[in-house]
């Protein structure tokens, strides 16, 4: 967490003093081309006006203009076609001016510096007159660049400043932005060590991103303590449905060792052992395929299949059952239904769904199989009018050993409907269910075909 914080500081650090220098050199910029304007708009005023007088008026009032300020702080010079120098003035504060350093060739609007990267530089621009003369105006540069220099220094005395406020931001930031990683540290220590499955990450509603983090994560903590309830749950049934079987597989051994000397009394405690523990296998070998189901271990055998002669076999073998109960069950769907399935493993979802419809329908109730096929998908649907279920408990009857309050006086291990979801899953389909207690159930398995 440490290098972290570190690492988010310093590049936090470095993109604030990065970001500064940029904007800082932008309006260095800006500034010193605005003082280089301003300046040059004066010289370039002076010139002109300076221009339109000995054009307009002659040398001599040209002349005059030129040397009646004494306080002008410009260089004037005009040079006649042969060269020779008719008028020169020089302001009163240049030392060591030498003529010969100026330049007759340039060209209006340009500038050219002369000493340059001394303390006694100047800048000359000069204009060509009409009867082929050259004015030139200068001007010290000593003054704006002392400025220039001055802005310079106080943005580099700045970043001392810039560098302790980005540090001091990035050590809020990175607190910020690292405060919920470690709240989800600290929770999952407390986790880890009190095993304190109920703890969660209060979300406090400051940043949306951290919010969504936080929001995953305890929806996760919600979802493991489920799960770990969930084991729980399944290891009390299990605990719960293998008791019995044991309890009485040990019950007719010892009876069995008590009376050894009858034949036919051990026959019967073995007949008893072996159903006691083909009940133990179902059971364990049920949640072995539901496993494997749900992990995509299971073995499919995928043909082509017509499905409608699966479930006439499967009617004909409950058939008795429903009618020994007196609960009819009628059958209307096409003779022609085709599908990519394995064929036993449909057969068994529908054989688990049929036998949960004739256990919870009573006495002079009805099944209704249909199926139909779309485009898309096969559709069998299983209709009864039985007990119903439970709005509370629709979600949980497809979970490993769970048996409702009303299928607990039913034999059953609560284990088909979860093979019968893992199954079809399988097969890329899905099963749904709607009921209503009292009213009946309504089961429709869904299959591409």
């Amino acid at each position: 967490m440490k290098s972290s914080s570190f690492r988010l500081i310093t590049w936090y650090t470095i993109l604030f003093v990065l970001s500064s220098l940029v904007i800082n050199i932008y309006i260095y910029t800006v500034i010193s081309s605005f003082i280089y304007e301003q300046s040059r708009s004066e010289v370039e005023e002076d010139l002109h006006d300076l221009a339109e007088i000995y054009q307009d008026d002659g040398v001599e009032a040209f002349e005059v203009e030129t040397f009646e300020d004494e306080e002008d702080p410009f260089l004037v010079r005009l040079v006649r076609e042969q060269d020779d120098v008719d008028i020169l003035r020089v302001p009163g504060d240049w030392e060591d001016f030498d003529e010969r350093e100026l330049e007759t060739g340039a060209e209006a609007g340009e500038y050219v510096y002369v000493r340059e990267g001394t303390e006694d530089a100047y800048e000359v621009t000069s204009l060509r007159l009409e009867d082929g003369s050259v004015l030139q105006i200068g001007q010290t540069i000593a003054e704006r660049e002392d400025l220039l220099r001055k802005i310079r220094n106080h943005y580099l005395f700045a970043i001392i400043p810039i560098i302790l406020i980005a540090y001091i931001g990035g050590l809020f930031i990175a607190d910020r932005a690292l405060n919920p990683i470690r709240q989800l540290i600290n929770t999952l220590n407390s986790i880890v060590s009190k095993a304190k499955l109920d703890t969660r990450v209060p979300v406090r509603k400051e940043d949306k991103l951290n919010d969504e983090l936080i929001s995953l994560f305890n929806t996760m903590l919600d979802k493991i303590e489920a799960l770990m309830n969930g084991m729980r749950s399944v290891l009390d049934n299990v605990a719960h449905d293998l008791r019995t079987p044991m309890t009485r597989l040990r019950g007719t051994a010892e009876m069995a060792l008590e009376n050894g000397e009858d034949a036919g009394a051990l026959r019967e405690a073995l007949s008893d052992c072996i159903e006691e523990s083909e009940r133990i296998l179902i059971m364990l070998n049920t949640l072995m395929d539901v496993s494997e189901a749900e992990t995509g271990a299971m073995k499919l055998n995928f043909e082509i299949i017509n499905v409608a002669p699966v479930i006439d076999d499967v009617v004909d073998l409950y058939g008795y059952v429903a009618e020994e109960k007196g609960v009819s069950v009628r059958a209307g769907f096409p003779e022609e239904l085709f599908l990519t399935a394995d064929r036993s493993r449909i057969r068994q979802v529908l054989a688990n769904l049929l036998d949960n419809a004739i256990k919870y329908t009573p006495s002079g109730g009805r099944i209704d199989i249909e199926a139909s096929r779309t485009d898309k998908e096969v559709e069998i649907t299983i209709k009864d009018t039985g007990v119903g279920i439970s709005e509370d408990e629709l979600d949980n009857i497809w979970d490993r050993l769970y048996r409702g309050d009303k299928s607990r006086s039913q034999r059953g291990l609560g284990l088909g409907l979860s093979l019968v979801k893992a199954i079809v899953g399988a097969h890329r389909g899905r099963v749904e269910v709607s009921s209503k207690p009292g009213l009946g159930s309504v089961f429709s398995v869904h299959l591409p075909s």
